[in-house]
């Protein structure tokens, strides 16, 4: 059973040492970060998107990647993750995956899609 989305804790010092000036011992964003979230879920439940949500929200994600939806039928409420466009999908009882943008990113497009992997454009916004 998950815990409420709401109680889910994110090491601090983690995220602090993320936020730091946008540096790390060797790297130096010299634009925009893109925030990538990826997860194996193990299904693909209410609560879990709850939860994918919160910490998207929490963390700044730009894209969610998930595979192990375990999604085989085509039903759109099952998809849905707060605040993000599911951009692809593949249904699949055991494996399946979707792909997820988020809302106020604009003109992303699937560029390609195939059984094993999924190619999205985003462009940097100034």
């Amino acid at each position: 059973m998950m815990p409420p989305a709401d109680r889910i804790q994110v090491d601090p010092g983690l995220a602090a040492s993320c936020h730091q000036d946008n540096r790390a011992d060797d790297f130096l964003a010299i634009g925009p970060a893109l925030r990538i979230l990826q997860l194996k879920v193990e299904g693909l439940s209410a609560s879990k998107r709850s939860v994918i949500a919160n910490i998207a929200d929490r963390q700044n994600i730009d894209v969610i990647c998930l595979q192990e939806t375990h999604v085989n039928a085509d039903i759109s409420n099952r998809f849905n993750v707060s605040g993000f466009d599911l951009i692809s999908y593949n249904l699949h009882a055991r494996h399946g995956r979707a792909l997820y943008v988020r809302n106020s990113l604009v003109d992303v497009p699937a560029r390609s899609s195939t059984a094993f992997c999924d190619i999205v454009k985003v462009a940097a916004t100034l």
